[in-house]
Order: structure tokens, then sequence, then C-alpha cells
């Protein structure tokens, strides 16, 4: 194993010094058993390296490109540790949390207990956070949250599963046992951001025969992670070598200038979501009819209403772009009788079971029809007052005023209801019954499929609402769709988020939704905590970090994480990594940048919205003066304005040509001169003579006269 580290300043000297030599390497070497791998922190990054290599007409045959959980399977295949899915993991906190708040505790602990019982992503988060880090549950201060991580933990155990992270260390004790799977490793993109990865970076690098690893030059916003993290590599795999600058650069801090002139810096408000997505696609036609246009970006926070109708804008445009965000959209099996399904069993009432009865369409009913029965019921009602359906089913059985009332009751008999707790043994047996009663056996082959092997090992009762969460989970898992526009990797109009925008160079970046309210929260925010103690837990999370720290072998200066050890990524943290992205990304730009938000809130439209402080910093910037509410409102009025009646459609020309081209070929075409450039779509002369047979000539005039008398009819 032979791995080599480089340390760039921008994704162009990153290119010209260390990618492209590396792929032109590989491409001499042909076909061999061994396997070369691109692993990049985004698909993004995958795509630009391709579209490069297509470009210069540099072939791809042998290399495969692969994502971290991709290079993560390749790793683990062939092993026996089986890892969860994070909606077993999430079954089992839960499982966990409830058996906790079953036993006598203190009002406050049984409250957190009851927290993450009715939501358990958010410690299930945290619990991943510390165990990635090397950590074990005794650094957590609250008793009861420690004894709650140590009951899942041994559930997770008792299951057969094996933790991600721990997945991750015994791939890398694996690999420094077994022969390379890769002939040659390029490692791109991943920084500071990335710490919880570095097991599993660690051992793909061991697991090639020579391995390539690019990283960033640390900056002064996130100095000391970013140190760290290439430090942590050079204390592991030597000292890096520095890439030399493929272009002189500018020394100014991009806090002093910006890369391209203020001229070039736009800023559109829009006065709600739908205004802002359309401002943003009418300045995006505007950056296509740039020259200068290469490689177009438009930023989100995440995914959200926003992506998703400047989405449906481009593609009413017809713009091809390529869609990194996309949309959610419900599975086959998640339609209208599943979802009432799912809640007639969390509430069986009379309007849940209405529902479930209308959208089943079911025809299982014997005696008398839906609609008969669905009149029982009501009149049931009217005289009980109670929409329970089991008190209902009993009124009718027992009531000699209702006609047809033990029919009634004998239907409502075939509706199986699960039990209010039970094993989870129990539940799929109970769910088995009434999947077969309803014909749902895609959905039961789903269900029994993802809990085999482990369904026996989970002997605590726990609550049907747990339960019915997890299946719902399992069978109506949403997937990402894109529009028909949207799937063009290789387009010049790219939707991201601000991370996986990083490590490439942009010719035009737009900066969307930049509104406080709609920036992402913290991923280790904890809604069942108080803020005190979330401040511990940020003092507690400083501690750790530098306990896992120690003195590189490179002497003073030189820091690196310990063995089995990484950094946490807590909210201090993920604020230094966040504005240094924001200001990597400014300078990667090469054209023109523009930045949009709203100017009221969504959640109280009659609030201004205030704007985020990354929106104020390149405002202040570009213009010299700060943001107040009265210029966010003259923005708005420049940008409506400027809109006016402009709607996606009138963007469908403009794609890859100048709008102030093509107007002036319409003229140049329509005046008395000599045959040019406009009438032959020649910029030249052609280097050979072209020669036209008499026939050939006769049939292209005749042709041309066609069309001319036809225009004339029209006029």
């Amino acid at each position: 194993m032979a791995a080599s580290l480089s340390l760039m300043n921008s994704p162009e000297d990153a290119w010209e010094n260390v990618v492209r030599p590396w792929f032109e390497r590989i491409a001499g070497r042909g076909l061999q058993n061994q396997a070369a791998a691109v692993v990049t922190a985004s698909r993004s990054q995958a795509y630009f390296f391709r579209a490069q290599l297509l470009a210069e007409g540099k072939s791809l045959l042998g290399v495969k490109f692969l994502s971290p959980p991709q290079l993560r399977e390749v790793l683990l295949r062939g092993g026996d540790l089986r890892v969860p899915l994070r909606e077993h993991l999430r079954l089992l906190l839960a499982v966990t949390a409830e058996e906790f708040a079953s036993t006598k505790r203190d009002e406050e602990t049984l409250l957190i207990a009851k927290s993450i019982a009715r939501d358990p992503d958010r410690f299930l988060r945290v619990l991943d956070e510390l165990r990635g880090a090397g950590w074990n549950f005794d650094e957590i201060d609250l008793a009861g949250l420690r004894e709650i991580a140590a009951g899942f933990e041994g559930h997770v155990r008792e299951c057969g599963f094996t933790f991600i992270h721990a997945a991750d260390r015994a791939a890398l004790a694996y690999a420094q046992e077994s022969r390379p799977l890769f002939s040659h490793l390029l490692l791109f993109g991943f920084d500071a951001a990335h710490w919880s990865l570095w097991p599993l970076l660690h051992s793909a690098t061991v697991s090639a025969a020579e391995a390539t690893v690019l990283l960033s030059d640390p900056r002064d916003e996130a100095r000391d992670l970013d140190e760290t993290w290439v430090g942590t590599w050079e204390e592991t795999f030597g000292p890096a070598d520095i890439t030399p600058a493929a272009k002189t650069t500018s020394a100014a801090s991009v806090a002093e200038a910006l890369s391209v002139p203020a001229g070039e810096v736009h800023f559109l408000v829009g006065r709600d979501t739908t205004q802002q997505a359309r401002a943003i696609v009418a300045l995006t036609a505007k950056f296509l009819a740039d020259r200068r246009c290469e490689r177009l970006g438009i930023l989100f926070s995440g995914p959200g209403g926003l992506p998703r109708l400047v989405a449906t804008f481009l593609e009413s445009a017809r713009i091809a772009h390529n869609d990194g965000i996309a949309h959610v959209a419900p599975s086959a099996l998640d339609d209208d009788a599943w979802r009432a399904w799912l809640e007639l069993q969390r509430a069986p009432r009379l309007k849940p079971l209405f529902q479930f009865l209308r959208a089943t369409n079911r025809q299982t009913f014997d005696i008398i029809s839906v609609s008969q029965l669905e009149d029982i019921l009501r009149r049931a009602y009217n005289n009980v007052l109670i929409d329970d359906i089991q008190l209902l089913s009993d009124y009718c059985a027992s009531s000699p005023e209702l006609r047809h009332g033990n029919g009634a009751t004998r239907e409502l008999e075939k509706i199986r209801f699960l039990p209010e707790s039970a094993s989870l043994t129990e539940f799929l047996s109970q769910t088995r019954t009434a999947f077969v009663t309803l014909r749902w056996k895609e959905r039961w082959n789903e269900l029994e499929r993802l809990s085999r092997n482990w369904k026996d090992r989970v002997a605590p009762k726990f609550s049907k609402i747990s339960y019915l969460r997890w299946v719902q989970e399992l069978v109506g898992a949403p997937s990402l769709q894109r529009d028909d526009l949207g799937t063009h990797p290789y387009a010049r109009v790219h939707l991201l988020t601000y991370a996986e925008a990083q490590g490439q160079p942009w010719s035009h970046l737009i900066f969307a939704g930049l509104n406080d309210e709609t920036w992402p929260a913290f991923d280790t925010e904890l809604a069942f905590v108080r803020d005190e103690q979330i401040d511990e837990l940020n003092r507690q999370n400083k501690t750790l970090n530098r306990r896992a720290s120690k003195r590189g072998r490179q002497g003073e200066g030189h820091w690196s994480v310990r063995e089995g050890k990484t950094l946490l990524i807590g909210p201090n943290e993920q604020r230094q990594i966040r504005r240094r992205q924001m200001l990597n990304l400014v300078e990667s730009v090469s054209a023109g940048i523009g930045a949009t938000a709203s100017l009221y809130s969504e959640a109280t439209p009659s609030r201004i919205a205030n704007p985020s402080e990354f929106f104020s910093w390149l405002y202040f910037t570009a213009r010299g003066r700060g943001v107040s509410q009265q210029t966010l409102h003259l923005l708005e009025e420049q940008t409506r304005s400027w809109l006016k009646d402009w709607s996606p459609i009138d963007a469908q020309k403009v794609d890859s040509i100048s709008v102030g081209r093509t107007r002036y070929a319409f003229g140049a075409r329509r005046q008395l001169h000599p045959a040019g450039e406009y009438e032959f779509a020649l910029r030249s002369s052609p280097n050979q003579e072209i020669s036209l047979s008499v026939t050939d000539w006769q049939t292209s005039a005749a042709l041309a006269g066609d069309r001319l008398d036809e225009s004339l009819s029209r006029s």
C-alpha cells in the first residue's frame, strides 16, 4: 500500500496538477483484475470529473466512481457484518425508551424518555456521533440518557446488528490483513465536515495498492478543525505535497474583495417563495445568455418548496439541468388505502373507518354494502354519541332498534385491529392476517423481507404507535424523483445544496433562499433537552475534542486525533464549517454571483423575514452598505419591476444562445446587402469550395420560393 497526499488551494489547482494526470495514468494501464476507483464527497464532484474527461476525449474505462455508502458496501462485501437500516434502529430505540418510561423515575427523566419514544431520530443522531467519534456512553452526563443509550445498544447486539461506525472500524482491521481491493484509488472533496467518515476513508486507503488523497488547504474560518483533519492524514500516511497554483490569484482576503466585480453580483428579493423562484429562473436565463457561462450552480440550504418550484419553472422554461436535490415522491405502495389503514389502526374511530372503506372499495362484505354499513353506523352514533368502533359494534349487536345491526357487527369483525401493545412477532403475525384479508401481498412481502432473521430477538412488548411508525417507514418509504429535464448530469445548470457544490469551479453561482428562518437547523439540536443542558453538551463537546487530539510526529503545530477517535462536530463547529464553505464557494466563481431571499416570512406572511448573515455580508461587500428593511423593500420593488409579467415560458428560447446576438441576426437577415454569415450560418468562408448540381440548385431555389410565398400569404 502506497499513499500520497496533496494539499490544494483551489479546484483548478487540483484538476491541473493531480486529478488530470491521475486519470491519464489510469487510462494507459489497460484493463486489470483490480479496479481503479474514485471516491468523492458528492455526486456533483464526480459529474464534474466525468464532464471534464469526456470534453477532452479521455477514456473512463475501468474506473469506478463511488459515493461513501457505495464504498462501504464494497469494503464490507463478503463479510458477516449486518448493518441495520435506520428504521430498525429507530424502532429499537423507541422500544428501549418505552421500557425505560414504564419504570418509576423522576418526572424530568420520565418526560425525556417519553419524548425519545415519540421521536427517536434526534437522540439516535447524537448517539451515532458520540460512538462514531470513538466514545462510549459513559460520556453522557445525564444518568437517564446514559441508561437508555446502554439499553439500546444491548437490544442492537441481541438482534445481531453492527453499528455503522463499528463496521467501518472492522473494515479497517480487515483491510490491513487482506490483499488490496483497488489498484488505484483517488479520494477527493473530503474535509473536516466529514470527520465521521474518517474510519471508512482510512479503510479505503489501506485497501488500495496506490492511493491518492486530495486535501484542502485550511483557511481561518475553520482552521483548527481542518488542520487537525489534514494533520491526521499526515500522521497516518506521511506529509502532504503542496500542489502549485494553476493560475495567479489575488492575495486579498475574500472578506475584503469578491472574486468577481461588484457589478456582477445581483441581489433579488421576492415577495414570497413563488416570486423568488421566478426571479431565480429569470436570473438563470440571464446568466445562460452570458458567453462566459460554463457551469451554473443554484444552491439551496436543503430540500423544500423553493428548490421544487425552481425545478418546476426550469422544466417549464425547457432549460436542461441536473436536479441534485430532487423532490420526494410516494412509493408505489403508499396509496390512499394504505394511509387510511394506518390512520384507522392509530385511531379506531368512525371517520377513519369511513375513509378506509371508501379508499379500499372493499368487496369482502357479504351481507350488506359499504353504503349500508355507513348508514347503520351513523344511526348508531346518533344514539350513543360515541365514535369508538368497538363500542359501536357492540351497540349494533345488542340494539333491537337498528335494522341489520347484527350484520354490521359481523362485517366489522372482518377488519383486523392491532393490539395496543405486543411484541414484534405478535405485531407481525396480526399484520400478516390483516394484509391477507386485504390482499396486500406486496406490502407483506416487503415487511417480511426486512424483518427476517431478527424479529424473534425483540422480546419486549411495545406500543402500537411505535410499531405503526416503523411499518409506515418501511412500506411507505418515499423515493426521489426529478422532472424530465432535471436528469442531465452534464448540463450547465445544477441544483445543489451548499455542501455538495464544494470542490468545483463555477462560472456563475446563485445563492438561493438566504433567509434566517429557512436556514437548516443543526443536526445536534435536541428538542427534549433544556438550553442550559445544551450549553453543557457544547462545553463537553469541546472537552472531548481536546481529549481526542494529540500532537503529531511532525512537531509543534501538527495536531491529529488519537487512534480510534475522531472529532465531534457540534453546533459551534458546524457554524465554522458553514462559513468556510460559503466563502470557498464565493472564491470559486469566475463570472457572476446571484443572491436571493424572500421579503416576507412563510410561517407568518405579515412579518418581514430577516436575511441571513451571509446575504448581509455579501450585500455589504458588493455595495458598501448594510441591509435594512427599507433596503429589502427596495430590492423587492426592483425585482418585481425587472420581472414584470415575465414567465418561465418566456425563457424557453434562452438556454445556450445570446438574446442580443439572436436579435441582431434577425435584423441582419432582413437588410439589403450581400449574403453573409447570418444567411448561411457561417462566420468565415469554408475551407473548400462548395459546388451544387443544376438539379440541386433548382430544387433549393424552388423550396426558397415556396417559403417566401407562404410567408407573404401569412403577412
